[in-house]
């Protein structure tokens, strides 16, 4: 074994002995984040639900619910930025929405986490006019 090898074998040992010695670290995944990020987001009135694309789609196919569809979460240098892919109701202004779904984001993944959201960056993928539709059957059923 070469003096090369055997330095190399200790920084690794010596890495690993203080990833253990080191209990008071917590790594949050990016996929816990977006989890967090995605249930923010729906809990904003106006919100329709989440724009998964095709992947997602397929999810619920099966059956599964996927609290982090139309959720996007980069993680670097200490760096965390969000992004979400929104369909919106129909009657709601996008701007005070958007707002809205940024500080509701931003702060339940700060307070739940610790973790700093340096962005959280909206992207309206739609527009749900379900509800106008069935105010406007309503309405029409009333006249006659």
């Amino acid at each position: 074994m070469s003096e090369f090898d055997e330095q190399s074998t200790r920084d690794v040992e010596n890495d690993v002995s203080d990833l253990f010695e080191d209990s008071d670290s917590m790594m949050i995944t990016d996929e816990a984040i977006a989890v967090m990020a995605g249930v923010a987001a729906s809990e904003v009135r106006g919100v329709a639900g989440m724009s998964g694309g095709f992947a997602g789609g397929i999810a619920e196919v099966f059956g599964r619910r996927n609290l982090s569809k139309g959720v996007k979460v980069l993680t670097k240098n200490d760096s965390t930025t969000v992004d979400l892919y929104v369909i919106v109701k129909y009657g709601y202004r996008i701007p005070d929405l958007a707002f809205q779904i940024q500080e509701n984001v931003k702060s339940t993944i700060e307070a739940l986490s610790g973790i700093i959201v340096d962005a959280v960056n909206i992207h309206i993928q739609g527009i749900d006019y379900s509800e106008d539709c069935e105010t406007k059957s309503e309405s029409e059923s009333d006249e006659e």
